[in-house]
């Protein structure tokens, strides 16, 4: 038997009880069907989950630079990206773009067949991270 296939939202560790944020707001259904009892929360800052959806390099360097405050937050920061080149940005460039903001990527997964999504978390003192060899 088939173990039973994860939902995006859980394999983007979003579970019932917690609260979810996403930039651009309007394309949180993106994710699909959010767990019970999941709040989406006002700020980047406050989310236990936060998603950052970004077609192109351009988007994504102005939704950090617009939350940048706001990093450090959730327990789980993901960003959300094309697939497959169909887009300026993909898992190396993120790796670099990232470590400008003392973030290092920690896990990646599909969101459906389109998108992908690349998990980060911030570095930790004294950590170094050369997203420039590939990690």
């Amino acid at each position: 038997m088939a173990a039973p296939t994860k939902t995006v939202a859980q394999k983007l560790l979003i579970k019932p009880g917690t609260s979810v944020w996403a930039a651009p707001e309007d394309h949180l259904p993106l994710i699909g069907v959010l767990p019970a009892y999941v709040d989406v929360a006002d700020g980047l800052s406050t989310a236990t989950t936060g998603l950052l959806i970004a077609a192109h390099e351009a988007a994504l360097r102005r939704l950090l630079d617009e939350h940048r405050d706001g990093l450090t937050g959730p327990v789980n920061f993901w960003v959300v990206y094309p697939k497959r080149n169909k887009a300026d940005i993909n898992r190396d460039s993120l790796w670099r773009i990232l470590a400008e903001y003392g973030m290092r990527p920690i896990a990646q997964i599909a969101v459906g067949a389109t998108w992908s999504a690349l998990r980060f978390r911030m570095l930790r003192e004294g950590e170094v991270f050369n997203a420039g060899a590939g990690g």
